[in-house]
């Protein structure tokens, strides 16, 4: 096979500590490269303290600064800071193929590409509709640019990025409709290619309880763990009301890691509840400590409200061997209705997510449905096979 001279575009960097989309980029990049393709990455500077130029598993990562100071100028900058940094250290490189994969720094660099490099668009979630359930929250610092406002403008954004492209990549069905459902006109072909799960990073544990022990959990708990952004749209408050429900007929402890404006909020809740004792904030959990935490957990929660575009960590969850409770939102019924349709709630209420738990309970428990839990997440979930059908679509792209 012909090794490629690539070029993936990115609003969040593969360095990022968290978040879905930065995961994505950093698993398609450094595989790819562990591939013989010779792989560069333009993305947005994380922090100040993040080198502007590094190699990282064989993968060329160059930074561009954006300004924080307030929505506008972060707006602006992440367009003009993608097209002065192409410019100045990229440009007339000879690519092979372009990957993009968010809409600003997409139409920062459009102009300045080679005609004929292939160009893959991958949508993660609608821009515009992801603006605005994150400024629900009035702590959101992007509510300094009216929703509405900035809605429309990402919107129109995301339309020129994906314009420019030959084809779309998206991680779900769900995704495919949302795409057609925001973008309705002048959309190229869409391919559907899952996300997927390090296997030999995420895996079952010899000894949980050993887990336990190590992380400070309780051994004689049912031990519920969720992982998000603590934002309005990941349901949080639902979830919590739902412990509150049964922390009297199932002790249990719920450990929330992620961190967001939602934290406060939940931790008043948490003690007008009178539920200190059953929930447990852990913050940002380095991905380095995310497979003890699922490996300790009998039950997964992704009680999510709106916009799941896949899930990596429901994948995780599962390939950790523990069952996965999460709501019929999104991507999250294509992933967990084929394994055990009893894994999904009703709705996204306390009381529906309080009726999954009781439900799912016994799984958590049980050994052999925590050996098809790893099964299944390794037939249909390896990072490895998700990288093959990329592979085969950049392969299949003739330059233009």
């Amino acid at each position: 096979m012909a090794k490629l001279r690539l070029l993936m575009v990115a609003d969040v960097s593969p360095l990022e500590p968290h978040g879905g989309g930065s995961r994505v980029l950093r698993e398609q990049s450094r595989r790819l490269a562990a591939r013989g393709h010779e792989v560069t990455v333009l993305s947005r500077q994380p922090e100040a303290t993040v080198p502007a130029d590094s190699d990282v598993a064989g993968v060329r990562i160059r930074h561009y600064d954006v300004s924080r100071a307030h929505a506008t100028a972060f707006f602006w900058s992440s367009i003009a800071g993608a097209r002065r940094a192409y410019r100045d250290a990229l440009a007339g490189r000879p690519w092979d193929r372009i990957i993009l994969h968010q809409p600003l720094s997409a139409v920062g660099v459009r102009r300045l590409l080679p005609r004929m490099a292939p160009r893959i668009y991958l949508f993660h979630s609608p821009a515009s509709l992801e603006y605005r359930l994150r400024a629900e929250h009035p702590s959101a610092r992007w509510r300094l640019l009216a929703a509405p406002l900035a809605a429309a403008l990402l919107r129109l954004t995301e339309a020129i990025a994906l314009r420019g492209a030959d084809r779309v990549v998206v991680l779900s069905e769900y995704m495919r409709r949302e795409l057609a459902a925001v973008h309705s006109r002048g959309t190229p072909p869409v391919v559907v290619i899952p996300g997927g799960v390090d296997l030999g990073h995420f895996r079952p544990a010899e000894d949980r309880m050993a887990v336990r022990r190590a992380l400070g959990l309780p051994a004689d708990r049912f031990l519920l763990l969720t992982v998000r952004d603590l934002h309005p749209r990941m349901g949080l408050e639902a979830l919590v009301e739902a412990v509150g429900a049964l922390h009297d007929a199932l002790p249990l402890m719920l450990v929330v890691g992620g961190q967001g404006p939602l934290r406060a909020d939940l931790e008043a809740q948490v003690g007008r509840m009178g539920l200190a004792g059953h929930v447990r904030f852990a913050g940002h959990i380095a991905e380095a400590e995310l497979p003890r935490y699922y490996q300790a957990a009998d039950c997964f929660v992704l009680p999510t409200r709106a916009l799941e575009g896949f899930g990596l960590v429901t994948v995780e969850a599962l390939a950790c061997g523990t069952p996965v409770l999460g709501t019929p939102v999104g991507a999250t019924p294509e992933i967990l209705a084929p394994l055990a349709p009893e894994l999904l709630s009703d709705d996204t209420s306390a009381e529906a997510l309080a009726a999954g738990l009781r439900r799912v309970a016994p799984l958590g428990r049980d050994a052999a449905f925590r050996v098809r839990c790893r099964a299944y997440a390794e037939s249909r979930y390896d990072w490895e096979t998700a990288v093959d059908r990329l592979e085969d679509l950049l392969m299949g792209l003739a330059p233009g």
